[in-house]
């Protein structure tokens, strides 16, 4: 079984060596290696042609990553396919793994693993993980741990490969694209580390916390419109500015129920807590949108967040609450 790993790259030559080591020391799988990279000016080019092993790879200026992962992925001839970007590194053995799970189950849409974060620090084993047994949270906190996720080529490029608008959140938007088209009882995951990512100041993980925000908004947005929840919608338009020109993930009026789960799902894990006038505004109108009796909640944890809205929003201004906030900080 072939293995694709798409690596887009710009301006990390310090990092660019051991992401080409890690892939081409994997045993136990065929595996075609496409590099990406983005006209770096900082010697990645160098390396790329000195670089064994290669299946193809070019450097040339393009439109951000996800512009570079469909690159890659439109000269992909493996039969299950991820992106490793150049300052990660596929974990030793992995590719074996990989292979021996697609090989095992004809119809696994996607498998995948923990991640070994990397910083100034050391190395620490993330361990969150997906469980494919829990539906609700597969849509609505999918723990997408992308360099250690694999999914099936044939898959990705029926739904187009990645958005090329997003900046951010590509696989999430790919995740929500493959589960509303496929479904979910071909998942699996497993608790061995199978890729290196990498924490560094520069990294966009790091850096553009709103950014991520912002395009999930949007994304769970159009979701909320295309099943016919305006109400719920501008709730997310509130809280978030809305991102232009996405594709969208196509849903109906049938994944209504399942859209407000995520939707509402994302405004409580980041505006549940109201310490903002934005937070404030959204979770006032989202308590009008929705009523409790229309959720599911992916935890007791969430469900309990919901329930602490009515203390929270018993006064009905900001400014009053602000100020009640003050009175209760001034009497500890």
């Amino acid at each position: 079984m072939r293995i694709t790993i798409i690596t887009p790259s710009y301006q990390q030559a310090a990092y660019l060596p051991e992401c080409l080591a890690s892939v081409r020391a994997q045993a136990g799988a065929e595996v075609e290696h496409i590099v990406v990279d983005g006209g770096s000016t900082d010697g990645s080019r160098e390396l790329l042609e000195r670089a064994e092993g290669l299946a193809w790879w070019c450097s040339e200026r393009d439109k951000g990553q996800s512009d570079a992962i469909n690159k890659g992925l439109a000269r992909a001839t493996g039969e299950v396919c991820t992106w490793v970007n150049s300052d990660d590194a596929v974990w030793p053995g992995a590719l074996a793994r990989v292979a021996e799970a697609f090989a095992h189950d004809k119809e696994l849409l996607a498998f995948g693993g923990r991640l070994m974060h990397r910083s100034a620090e050391g190395d620490t084993v993330f361990p969150r993980l997906s469980d494919a047994t829990d539906t609700l949270r597969l849509y609505c906190e999918p723990v997408i741990n992308q360099p250690a996720t694999y999914l099936r080529t044939s898959a990705v490029k029926a739904v187009g490969g990645v958005d090329p608008a997003l900046r951010y959140v590509m696989d999430l938007e790919l995740w929500w694209q493959l589960l509303f088209r496929f479904g979910h009882a071909h998942l699996r995951f497993t608790p061995e580390v199978l890729a290196m990512f990498r924490l560094h100041e520069e990294s966009k993980t790091v850096t553009a916390h709103a950014g991520f925000l912002a395009e999930t908004a949007t994304l769970l947005h159009g979701m909320c419109v295309g099943t016919g929840q305006p109400a719920l919608a501008r709730v997310l338009a509130l809280a978030h500015p809305l991102v232009q020109g996405l594709r969208g993930v196509p849903v109906g009026e049938e994944h209504a129920p399942l859209v407000r789960d995520m939707a509402v799902h994302f405004l409580l894990k980041w505006h549940g807590h109201v310490h903002e006038r934005a937070d404030h505004r959204a979770m006032k109108a989202l308590r009008r949108a929705v009523r409790r009796d229309q959720l599911r909640f992916v935890d007791a944890a969430m469900a309990a967040r919901w329930d602490a809205l009515d203390r929270q929003l018993a006064i009905p201004s900001w400014t009053l609450f602000r100020l009640r906030r003050k009175l209760r900080h001034l009497r500890r």
